[in-house]
Formats: structure tokens, sequence, C-alpha cells
């Protein structure tokens, strides 16, 4: 088992390959989900497609926004060439705002849970740690107070008449992202609603309700499902090898684009999520080695115990 700087070194080793490239396939993911959530808005709006048709491709192409705003974070799409950072800004912008969620806001949670992942310290373990049951309530409540954020922070007399524990809650949120995140998403957060009651008294009542703010909440509840909860659970270990894990079953890759392989991104967040398949099979006897979670079919190519299980 290499240990030291001769593990850093072989490590540097085996992702030199899949960086430093411009992320040109995440930027055709970014190009092809706004393109498809617009044609399907156009075509519902239209009566082309029904909006009982309509609402679930628009939840498709929701939720793969999700992926070129996470790899805008880590700066995959530029490369990390300065003179490209606008790109990363750009789509990571765009594509957060599609899914109510600010790209400032995020990027500083993101970078937190990657330091304190699984720790106290850890924003996504309010969302991420739990059941699935849990996911499906914290989802719900998202959906319900998300859009009510800029009413409650100008009147904070109303926030009284939430549940204690959506209080303490909303509290501890504030609390483990910090001021500048929440800062960061107070205006769009206030954009939102803007939509949102503007489009309703427009007459596009349809359009911002049932093909874009539904929606982007059920792609959410799938996103905290595949990428918060699925890859860390049980949310019981830290440590380099041990925070997160490989786990893999039939379609893994497709249905969470590569985040099968979750340990290889916390491992290596400059190596986009399309290669992380790729250096699973050029390391995987590597982190076998370290003690590396690796569990679900992985386990059995691996020939390794699976360790936890779902």
């Amino acid at each position: 088992m290499l240990t030291g700087t001769d593990r850093l070194q072989y490590e540097r080793e085996r992702i030199e390959p899949y960086v430093g490239a411009i992320g040109w396939r995440s930027i055709f993911n970014f190009l092809w989900f706004v393109g498809g959530w617009c044609a399907t808005a156009a075509l519902v709006m239209t009566d082309v497609l029904s909006i009982w048709l309509g609402i679930p491709m628009a939840v498709f192409f929701l939720q793969a926004g999700y992926m070129p705003m996470h790899e805008a974070i880590h700066n995959t799409l530029s490369a990390g060439r300065p003179k490209l950072k606008w790109v990363d800004r750009g789509v990571g912008s765009i594509s957060g705002w599609l899914l109510c969620e600010s790209f400032v806001t995020h990027r500083i949670t993101h970078l937190k849970h990657h330091t304190h992942a699984n720790q106290e310290a850890d924003p996504d373990l309010l969302n991420a740690k739990g059941t699935p049951i849990d996911l499906v309530a914290r989802a719900f409540l998202g959906f319900c107070l998300y859009p009510l954020g800029p009413v409650l922070g100008l009147i904070p007399p109303l926030q009284r008449l939430l549940p204690l524990t959506v209080r303490e809650r909303l509290a501890e949120m504030a609390r483990l992202r910090g001021p500048e995140a929440m800062s960061a998403g107070r205006p769009v957060v206030l954009s939102h609603l803007v939509v949102l009651i503007a489009g309703t008294v427009l007459g596009y009542a349809q359009l911002v309700w049932l093909v874009w703010y539904v929606p982007t909440w059920i792609g959410r509840l799938w996103l905290s499902l595949v990428f918060g909860w699925l890859p860390h659970h049980p949310h019981a270990e830290t440590g380099r090898y041990r925070d997160t894990r490989i786990f893999t079953f039939v379609g893994s890759t497709f249905l969470i684009r590569g985040h099968d392989h979750h340990l290889l991104h916390h491992l290596f967040p400059v190596v986009p999520h399309y290669h992380l398949k790729s250096l699973w099979r050029d390391m995987g006897s590597h982190l076998v080695a370290q003690g590396a979670r690796i569990e679900g079919r992985a386990a059995k190519v691996s020939a390794i115990p699976s360790g936890n299980s779902l």
C-alpha cells in the first residue's frame, strides 16, 4: 500500500489524463437541458403537449441542470483557465437559477461539504442524512417555504407562525451555510418570488408553477437522493477514503451520471464527472488497498466485502 508522498504522486499521475481540457461535454449538457426545458415549456403553452406529459419532461430536463452547475463549482468547464471563469459563472448561475438555487450560495456550501463531509460542520447533513422518507418531507417543506423566504425576512414576526421544529431547522441551516452564503441567496430567492407572482398575475400560472416551480422541486428531491443521500449513506464515517463511497448497481452510471463513483469526486474534484468511471478502472486496486468504501457491484468486481448496505 502506498503512503505519504508516494501515494500522492501516484494519484497525481493517475488523474493527469483526465484534467486540463475544456469541459465541452458539460457545456453541451447545459445547452441540451436548457433547450429541452424551453421546448417543453413552449409545447405546453401552445397546447401541443399535454401538461401531464409536460410535467415529467420538465422534471427530467431541470434535474439534468445540476450536473453543469456542479461542474461549474469545481471550474471544470473552464479547466481552471482564469480567462474562461465567466463560463463557469455563467453556466452555474443560469443552471442554479432554474433549479431555485443561488450558484454563489451553492458553491460556498458545496465546498464546505467537501471540506467537512459527514462532520458536524457539513451543510449537506441537514438535507441528505436520514431516510428517503425524510428527504421527501424536507423537499416538500422546501417547496412550501422557499418562496416565502423574502416575506419572512421582511416581516420577521411572521416566523412565529411556523412550528418550532421548522424555525430551529431554518436557524441551523443559516448557521451551517454562513452569512456570506445566506446573503448571496437572498436576491436570487427574491427574483424567484417575483417571477412566480408576476407570472401568475399575467396569466402564466401554468408555466411558472406546473412547468417550472413544481418540476424543479421534484427534481431537487431526486437530486438529494442520488447525489446527497446515496453516495454518503449512512453518513457515519469520516476520513479521506471513507466519508463517501463507490456504490454501483445496474444502470447506476447512467442514472447518477458518474457519481456512483462519488468517492473519486471527493478525492479529485477537478476530474469531470464523465471521467470518474474510467478513473475507477485506472486506480480501483489502489483504492481497495487504501481501505476505501467500495460497495454494490463494484465490491463484487473488486472481490472485497461490501460493507454497509442499504
